[in-house]
């Protein structure tokens, strides 16, 4: 019974339009013996036809092309049949004809479709009112647009192109679907197939899940390691958390440098310090703040829990020496001896992240373009912020080593391709659209979250900062001292400790605060109790004043040219005992030589890194240049 019962309900969707055809030719019968000679009738035939066919036509547009075309077709033809049948009779030819053969042709063609249909049930047409997807995407005629499926707060559906055509058509016009969806444009987002380049997914978003401002919830794992658990500092679109993953884990994901892009006021400095107070809290993570602009402005919160802050130039210019020449190969030396090729979980050094805010006046620095290169695979994950990475801020060789983008809102006028990849820009990312009117929203690109959810907009948690200040103290006691090896190496850049007085009961002043003190007395080293052996106390002190020597050769100044001259001899000079580069403290011999002083000196290096062939660059504010060529 129960076989029947299915076979009868497969079948009935195939047998509805012969059916239809069989009865339509006593209906003309009847038609034509009633009204076959009213002229009237005929005229209402043909105008319900008409609307018939037109109907067919706009319905039909949520089914897709072929469907639309073929209905129409079918109401078309019936139509010219019925109103020929009325007047002629069904049962005169050619009448009798085309019913017969019509109705073997649209029970093929209507059996047709529902078996294709059937095997691809994906490819199913959206079914639109007003502004529905398959509408928001007319332009793209033969595109096909699965049937829409809700997912959350998110409408998403299959896209396939014809053969020839890529999904490059479509994400080319998000905006255009936007605008047709009535949406923002980042509400729209094209996901590319792996496998195939004419194949995809497009998703819709039509109402902003972010726009409510996301509380701080703590630290995310505190009293774990750096490498357990991610740094979380918020959630995506779809209500999942995000974090972030310095560490690396073999065959899982690399470990990691960061890029942090965002203009002013678009919540990045809020964003760093949640990422900063998490890694506080772990157990082996050793933490390190360069911040020559703003100092301790920002990071005032987290002080309390830095390895070291640096916020003089000159400190940050040997600091960065001395990561580069020091703490990585001590680092890579102690992993090699436990036979790790990167940091793991449990070995003998702390994990360190050197953090770089405004970190444009640094990007030049060689260093730097050294640090970025090696420190991955000596446990050292680098995070540069700073508000745009034109190439005149960051060179390519320092951009390349990021695999990590944490983009928050930009500048219109700025290239979102600088911040993100171009795949993820191509999908939908449009930083651009929200400059700084939408504080904590961001895209993150890494190693530890998957490419198709790159695309997909976050917001980071905003924190008090007493809230924060409470978490890095209130988690000290986890926190392990940094590693003997990294602390000998960095030894050269950490302040000293000045000697404290040691608490207890001061010696009482004396009543008689206006005796005067021998001078003997008053020197450091000298008793006068027990004089030298080369004094006779009893005799008078010599007290004749030294008269002051003065120099009777004075410096003549070379004249601008010749003191120009020598300038690029003794820089050639440097270039040819294989110096790379160049600071004023170097070129003293100059100024003794010409006569002029470090501010002529500062002025005529400025202007050998102009011209078509400049001599020097500069690298940083610092007075620091690096040599291009010889004189």
């Amino acid at each position: 019974m129960t076989y029947n019962v299915d076979l009868r309900s497969a079948l009935l969707p195939y047998l509805a339009c012969p059916t239809g055809c069989l009865l339509a030719w006593p209906a003309a019968a009847a038609s034509h013996h009633w009204w076959g000679s009213n002229p009237w009738a005929a005229a209402g035939i043909t105008a319900a036809g008409g609307g018939l066919t037109a109907l067919t036509w706009a319905t039909g547009r949520a089914r897709g092309v072929i469907r639309q075309r073929v209905a129409t077709l079918l109401t078309a033809s019936g139509s010219v049949w019925a109103l020929g049948a009325t007047i002629g009779a069904p049962w005169e030819r050619p009448w009798l004809d085309v019913w017969a053969g019509g109705t073997v042709a649209a029970s093929v063609a209507v059996a047709v479709m529902r078996l294709m249909a059937k095997a691809n049930p994906d490819e199913q047409p959206a079914r639109t009112t007003g502004g529905g997807l398959a509408d928001a995407v007319a332009a793209l005629r033969d595109a096909r647009i699965g049937r829409p499926k809700i997912d959350g707060a998110k409408v998403k559906a299959s896209i396939t192109m014809p053969h020839g055509d890529t999904l490059s058509d479509v994400e080319g016009s998000r905006e255009s679907i936007a605008s047709a969806l009535d949406v923002a444009p980042t509400a729209v987002r094209v996901h590319r197939d792996p496998d195939s380049v004419r194949t995809g997914r497009i998703e819709v978003v039509p109402v902003d899940q972010l726009r409510d401002t996301i509380p701080w919830a703590g630290p995310s794992a505190p009293g774990r390691s750096v490498g357990d658990a991610p740094l979380r500092f918020g959630i995506a679109e779809d209500g999942e958390q995000v974090g972030l993953w310095l560490t690396g884990r073999p065959g899982v994901r690399p470990a990691t440098h960061v890029r942090a892009t965002g203009m002013t006021g678009s919540g990045k400095t809020e964003w760093a310090l949640v990422v900063m107070t998490d890694y506080l809290t772990r157990t082996d993570g050793a933490l390190i703040v360069v911040d020559t602009v703003k100092r301790d402005q920002t990071v005032k919160p987290v002080k309390g829990g830095l390895t070291l802050l640096v916020t003089e130039d000159d400190h940050a210019e040997a600091f960065f020496d001395v990561l580069a020449e020091q703490v990585i190969p001590a680092r890579t030396e102690a992993l090699g001896r436990e036979d790790l090729t990167e940091w793991m979980p449990g070995c003998s050094l702390s994990h360190l992240t050197v953090w770089v805010e405004e970190s444009a006046a640094w990007s030049g620095h060689p260093a730097l373009v050294q640090v970025a290169e090696r420190a991955r695979s000596a446990g050292i994950s680098l995070v540069l912020s700073q508000q745009r990475w034109t190439h005149d801020r960051a060179p390519t060789s320092l951009r390349s080593q990021f695999a990590t983008n944490v983009c928050f809102g930009i500048d219109s006028r700025d290239d979102p391709s600088l911040a993100l990849s171009g795949e993820t820009v191509d999908a939908g990312a449009s930083p651009e659209s929200w400059g700084s009117s939408k504080p904590g929203y961001l895209y993150i690109e890494s190693p530890g979250i998957p490419t198709g959810r790159w695309p997909i907009p976050c917001r980071s948690e905003l924190a008090q900062r007493a809230d924060l200040a409470a978490a890095v103290t209130g988690w000290t006691a986890v926190r392990r001292p940094l590693d003997p090896v990294t602390a000998r190496a960095l030894a050269p850049v950490m302040p000293t400790d000045t000697v404290k007085p040691s608490p207890g009961p001061q010696p009482a002043a004396d009543d008689d605060e206006d005796q005067e003190v021998p001078a003997m007395a008053a020197r450091p080293g000298v008793n006068p109790n027990d004089p030298p052996d080369d004094v006779d106390p009893s005799q008078e002190l010599d007290t004749t004043p030294t008269p002051r020597r003065f120099s009777l050769a004075l410096p003549q100044q070379s004249s601008p040219e010749h003191a120009r001259a020598i300038l690029r001899e003794h820089i050639s000079a440097l270039a040819a005992q294989g110096h790379t580069e160049v600071r004023p403290a170097d070129l003293g011999d100059v100024l003794a030589a010409t006569g002029y002083t470090a501010k002529w000196l500062s002025k005529a290096l400025a202007e050998l890194t102009a011209g078509n062939q400049p001599l020097l660059m500069a690298i940083n504010r610092n007075g620091r240049y690096r040599i291009l060529r010889t004189a």
